[in-house]
């Protein structure tokens, strides 16, 4: 290309490089955040910036009626001690605040409190088939219910209603919060002979996890066969007496009489 025609190209075209996200993104930095000098620097947190932005909140992906995007923690997350919410993986994830159907009952007389359970239970589903993790406060935002036993009450009451199935949330796939629902149910299909792996997918739950629960009750299982006291248990286990009272009333269910009677502490 002949010089007269490559500056003509560069007087017309070349201002048109100014007016592009990134152009405008570049000159915030410079102008605004010290990086006058450091305009490789900025290019370079630009691109990344980006990136997030595609990820996180994603154009591409049309929302329906009654649907919208929250972030949700990766599934795959692997959660331990000191170990903060800032620190974990994040994915974005689609919910749909309620369903034609659902909205079809509303439209019929019935009551959105009494659908409260089973929508709870959904958005967690839908945000797990996504590969995220949703944590009780979420869902509770999203469903108009404004504190974390609200919706444990909610969940509760779909647990009632839908025994044997194990919700995806943070107590269950990332063993937080005070409930032993999903350690009740691992022991008990672990005691019906399924392998860890089996029931990991039938719980929704990571295979680590599952067997941590196992292990537990089976070290639980052998202190209270050899008639240790909760206390005792707790001491050689490191679990908590609350925990062990609990893996003990599960082995009562199963086993109503230990072999031994318990030793005072």
């Amino acid at each position: 290309m002949n010089t007269p025609k490559r500056l003509y190209k560069k007087a017309v075209y070349g201002p048109l490089c100014q007016q592009t996200l990134e152009a405008v993104l570049k000159r915030e930095l410079l102008t605004n955040f010290g990086f006058e000098n450091m305009g490789a620097v900025a290019d370079v947190l630009i691109q990344r910036f980006l990136e997030i932005i595609a990820t996180y909140a994603p154009t591409d992906q049309h929302l329906r009626p009654y649907q919208t995007l929250v972030l949700a923690v990766d599934k795959h997350e692997q959660f331990g001690y000191g170990k903060s919410m800032e620190t974990c993986q994040l994915v974005p994830v689609i919910v749909t605040l309620i369903t034609p159907e659902e909205l079809q009952e509303v439209a019929q007389g019935a009551r959105f409190p009494d659908l409260r359970p089973r929508v709870a239970a959904r958005i967690l589903q839908e945000a797990y088939h996504q590969g995220g993790v949703l944590p009780f406060s979420t869902v509770g935002l999203l469903t108009g219910l404004h504190s974390s036993a609200e919706i444990g009450r909610a969940i509760a009451i779909f647990y009632e209603q839908n025994p044997g199935v194990v919700l995806p949330h943070s107590g269950t796939i990332f063993d937080m919060g005070p409930t032993l629902t999903h350690k009740r149910t691992a022991v008990v299909l672990h005691h019906q002979g399924l392998l860890d792996l089996e029931i990991a997918r039938r719980m929704n739950h990571h295979p680590s996890a599952v067997a941590r629960y196992i292990n537990d009750a089976e070290r639980v299982k052998q202190l209270w066969q050899e008639g240790k006291a909760p206390e005792m248990i707790s001491f050689i286990t490191g679990l908590s007496v609350r925990l062990i009272k609990e893996h003990i009333a599960i082995l009562q269910d199963l086993q109503p009489e230990p072999p031994h009677e318990p030793a005072t502490p």
